[in-house]
């Protein structure tokens, strides 16, 4: 920092220290493994250097120059976070434009003490599907991420270097495509009338026997991001998020709870006792739900129960189950 402040004397010692440690932070995403690089034009600044007046529309600086103010244009959906505490920020140059992105640090919200819970199964053909009989269709999401693929593959196929240039792009859109789907029907499905949304705990791995074609599809489920977007949104909302063992919810009848893997067939469900038939997916959420209601009524364990006296007891399972 010293050579620093001797070469650039005019420089602000809040931007020395803000910029040493947004190197310690790039370092650390490279686990000093590799010469960290950035794209683009990035300065970092924190509650020092930097303070933002939305009532005004604009924001002050700290610069080499001193301490200087621009005019800033606040979206409408930006006003939502203006009550909140601004802890950092930072100025990125794209295209001679600038961008201050600013950290809010908001409010907790109470969360709300009702018990209504909404079960959601997570698919590869239907999105989404909830317990309340409604389905989030993936037909043109698939179809969209079928020509991403389908051109990409043709450009992997050529090599060239304005083909890999391309590839990048294509990359990204497909990202932003997938990333804005989620966010809509997280969106959807926190806006709904519940306190408590329920999902099962997803692990899905890649097999063989499924062949190809289907591990491809598999590859381009995006399961995760849509939890961590819908974790957000409800914590926004006061809303819990649940999750809740897997086992069985496709296999067991929402009706008479028998189960059996032959229940299932395709999209389709046909319980073999009682002859109730549904959607595959549907009859699914609806297994969920009574599961988180069982998963949000169990006490939080801190630390183990210990007890002085040798007894045998039957081994806890780490879910409720019918």
């Amino acid at each position: 920092m010293a050579d620093i402040r001797q070469k650039i004397p005019q420089l602000p010692s809040g931007l020395v220290q803000t910029a040493r440690d947004q190197a310690s932070d790039m370092l650390k995403r490279e686990k000093c493994m590799a010469h960290p690089t950035k794209k683009r034009l990035q300065v970092r600044y924190d509650r020092r250097t930097f303070k933002f007046y939305p009532e005004n529309g604009y924001v002050s600086l700290s610069t080499a120059l001193g301490r200087l103010i621009f005019k800033t244009t606040i979206y409408e959906y930006i006003k939502q976070y203006l009550q909140g505490k601004y802890t950092n920020a930072q100025l990125i140059i794209r295209k001679g434009r600038a961008f201050l992105n600013i950290q809010c640090e908001l409010p907790d919200i109470p969360v709300n003490t009702g018990n209504r819970v909404l079960g959601v199964d997570r698919g590869i053909l239907n999105i989404v599907t909830c317990d309340d009989n409604t389905f989030a269709n993936s037909r043109h999401f698939r179809a969209v991420k079928g020509r991403y693929q389908y051109l990409k593959a043709k450009l992997q196929s050529l090599g060239t270097p304005s083909a890999q240039c391309k590839l990048v792009r294509l990359s990204g859109r497909e990202r932003r495509f997938t990333l804005d789907t989620n966010h809509v029907i997280a969106k959807q499905i926190v806006e709904k009338p519940y306190d408590v949304l329920a999902l099962e705990a997803l692990s899905i791995s890649k097999r063989k026997v499924q062949g190809r074609k289907f591990n491809r599809k598999l590859g381009g489920w995006s399961y995760g991001q849509l939890l961590s977007l819908l974790k957000y949104k409800a914590e926004n909302l006061g809303k819990i998020v649940v999750e809740v063992n897997p086992r069985h919810t496709s296999q067991r009848c929402s009706k008479c709870g028998y189960i059996d893997r032959n229940n299932r067939h395709g999209l389709g469900f046909h319980c073999r006792q009682c002859g109730f038939q549904l959607d595959a997916d549907l009859n699914a959420a609806r297994n969920i739900a009574p599961l988180g209601k069982s998963e949000l009524s169990r006490p939080d364990v801190n630390e183990p129960i210990v007890t002085h006296t040798a007894v045998t007891s039957p081994r806890l399972q780490p879910w409720v189950v019918d």
